[in-house]
């Protein structure tokens, strides 16, 4: 190797190191982490700051990984339940094609996107925070379908609202890997 090449090679990896030293700085101090990403949420900060601290495993976490982790399996065991709700209204309005699609294929790709972007945290930090952002397609997907054949029911709109909103978290949190 030249020593051109070399010399461009050493900058380039020290450039990295300082890059990737300054993304995974810790918060400024009396700052905990899960404040760091409601900050990011902008006007949604308040209502991210008390649905993460309803849950003080997430505001005791000490680096990113376990936030992501608390944070992907709070929204996996939200998005189970709400699924077994949509799977019992099912039951009681068989002919509902929208409640239906919720039940299935919509709450199937939320609870799966979650499942895939927790197994990936450490090993693949970008398809986590894709998949943690796409989790949110699902509960908007129900949204339009309930819509399109003009099911009106509070619950279940609540319901894809807060998945909505903790696919945003979770995507939030998940930038800082």
């Amino acid at each position: 190797m030249n020593p051109s090449s070399l010399l461009s090679f050493l900058l380039f990896t020290l450039s990295l190191i300082v890059v990737s030293h300054a993304a995974s700085s810790p918060p400024p101090s009396g700052t905990k982490l899960y404040q760091v990403v409601c900050n990011d949420a902008g006007n949604d900060k308040d209502r991210c700051l008390k649905l993460l601290e309803a849950y003080p495993q997430i505001t005791m976490a000490k680096d990113y990984v376990k936030l992501c982790t608390f944070i992907l399996k709070v929204a996996i065991k939200k998005g189970t339940q709400g699924q077994n709700y949509l799977k019992k209204l099912m039951k009681k309005n068989p002919s509902s094609n929208a409640i239906k699609e919720c039940a299935t294929n919509d709450y199937d790709e939320l609870v799966g996107s979650f499942k895939s972007s927790l197994s990936e945290l450490v090993e693949d930090p970008l398809s986590a925070n894709y998949d943690a952002k796409v989790a949110g397609d699902g509960p908007a997907t129900c949204e339009r379908a309930l819509a399109g054949d003009k099911v009106v029911n509070p619950k279940i709109s609540n319901l894809n609202n807060e998945m909505e909103f903790f696919s945003n978290i979770a995507f939030l949190a998940t930038n800082h890997l």
